[in-house]
Formats: structure tokens, C-alpha cells, sequence
């Protein structure tokens, strides 16, 4: 196994904590910090300055205020639209790898659709039509649309476990088809589908900044790290720091995802 650097694994630690601290108490947090608040005599402060960590915006708005709640909504999108993709995709999977019959063509079919159509675009497409009323209605959109990544890797490996020896013998013994999902076949998947897992998280992060920079994903006002890239294009020059602060919560959001299945990967082969 492949050492890992002690600073990748305090990074991970520490991102960790922090999100989950941010999702557990953003109430309160809020409460101190309201990302809505505006203060025009303190447009466009520096950060450091004027009580503000990491600036204002253009309305005076909190800098750090404004990340703390875009954290918020994008790990929380990202987070449920990935359990949906998981559950549909793994359900479906499964069920077609079993025995070959109509649903194992019409898997095959739609994931080389997805494969031949980028998922990004098909959102864009599905929430402009349908409008963008919260969190809900970009959650199952990107859950709905990017579950046969799981569906595709479920169904080719789930071919291969269902003719092992051990699970022939458990079916041939009359064991029910969800206890032998659950016994025999989903802790077989379980080192490929937590990697798996941990990268569509990643993935639906970006997905969720670049809807939201795009203006067709968070509702209109809302304060997620999409809208403050597009915000602080204006003001690239005479403020950077309103296009460096969301940059980096994302860069390093991502970085960590990414560390993260590197290292369940390394685990697990």
C-alpha cells in the first residue's frame, strides 16, 4: 500500500469536520453571520478590513457569510442528488445483472445514451424547462439524470458476482432475492461503488457551481458559490478577492473528494 503524506490526511480531516460543522449548525451560524445582509457604506471592502475575514461584495454582503451558506447548498445538493443516483442506479443494476431480459437491454440502451449525451448539458436543459424552485428541483434533476453511472458499473460487476460459487449455492438453497442482495451481493460491490461514490460527489459539486454560475440552478438572491463567481466577474480587477474566495472553497472542496477516493481506492485493492 502506498503511504500516504500526513498533510492529505489532516487536509481531509480537517474539510470534513468543517463541512459537517457548517450543515449541522448553519442555523446558528446564520444567525451570526447572514449572508443576505447588506451594508452599503462597506461595499467592497478588503479583506481584513472593516470587520470583514475575506471582504464584502458590491452590497456590502459578508464574504465569508456568503461561502458559509453557498457550503451549505452545495455539499447538501451534491450530497442528495448522489444518494439518489446511488439508489436508482444500484437497484436497477443489480435487478438487470441477475438474469439477462428486457431491463438489461434497456439499461444498456440508456447508459450509452448518457455516455453519448453529456449529463451537464441534459440538466441544463431539464431545469431551464422546468424552472429552478430550490433545492429540490436540482437535486432530482441531477440525481434522475446521472444515475446509470452507478446502474452501469452495478450491472457488470453484478454479472460477475452472481456466478460464484457462493451465490449459486445460497439461490439453489432457497434464499430470498433481498436477503441475497443484501448477504452476498452488495458487500461485493461495496470497495467500487464507495469510490465510485465519493468522485459523483466530487462531480456534482462542479455540476452545482457551474448551474448556479450559469444563473438556471439556486433560486434567484441565493448565495452559493456559482452565483458569487458570476457576481464577481464585474469586479475582477478592482476586488479579487469576490472570485479567488469562492474559487478556492471550491478547488479545495474538490481537492479533498479527490484525495478521499484515492485513498478508499488504495484501500481497497
Amino acid at each position: 500500500m502506498i503511504a500516504r503524506p500526513h498533510w492529505t490526511t489532516l487536509l481531509m480531516a480537517v474539510v470534513a469536520s468543517f463541512c459537517l460543522v457548517v450543515i449541522l449548525f448553519g442555523g446558528l451560524i446564520e444567525a451570526r453571520l447572514d449572508p443576505h445582509a447588506m451594508l452599503q457604506d462597506n461595499r467592497l471592502s478588503a479583506p481584513l478590513s472593516h470587520g470583514y475575514l475575506l471582504g464584502s461584495d458590491e452590497f456590502g454582503r459578508d464574504v465569508v457569510a456568503r461561502l458559509l451558506a453557498g457550503l451549505r447548498w452545495s455539499v447538501s445538493i451534491a450530497t442528495l442528488s448522489t444518494a439518489i443516483a446511488f439508489a436508482i442506479g444500484v437497484t436497477l443494476g443489480l435487478v438487470a445483472a441477475r438474469r439477462e431480459s428486457w431491463l438489461s437491454t434497456v439499461l444498456r440502451q440508456i447508459t450509452t445514451f448518457t455516455q453519448a449525451f453529456p449529463a451537464f448539458v441534459l440538466a441544463v436543459t431539464v431545469i431551464a424547462i422546468l424552472g429552478s424552485d430550490g433545492i429540490w428541483s436540482v437535486v432530482l434533476t441531477l440525481g434522475l439524470i446521472t444515475w446509470p453511472v452507478f446502474a452501469r458499473v452495478s450491472y457488470a460487476e453484478g454479472r460477475a458476482i452472481f456466478q460464484r460459487e457462493y451465490v449459486l449455492a445460497a439461490e439453489m438453497m432457497g434464499m430470498s432475492r433481498i436477503r441475497l442482495y443484501l448477504r452476498h451481493v452488495l458487500p461485493s460491490l461495496i470497495p467500487s461503488l464507495s469510490v465510485l461514490l465519493v468522485f459523483h460527489f466530487a462531480d456534482m459539486i462542479i455540476a452545482e457551481s457551474a448551474l448556479s454560475f450559469l444563473g438556471i440552478g439556486a433560486p434567484l438572491g441565493a448565495a452559493t458559490w456559482g452565483a458569487m463567481l458570476s457576481e464577481s466577474r464585474t469586479y475582477m480587477y478592482d476586488a479579487p478577492w469576490l472570485l479567488i474566495a469562492p474559487a478556492g472553497a471550491i478547488v479545495i472542496l474538490i481537492i479533498t473528494a479527490q484525495l478521499f477516493g484515492q485513498h478508499l481506492r488504495e484501500r481497497t485493492q
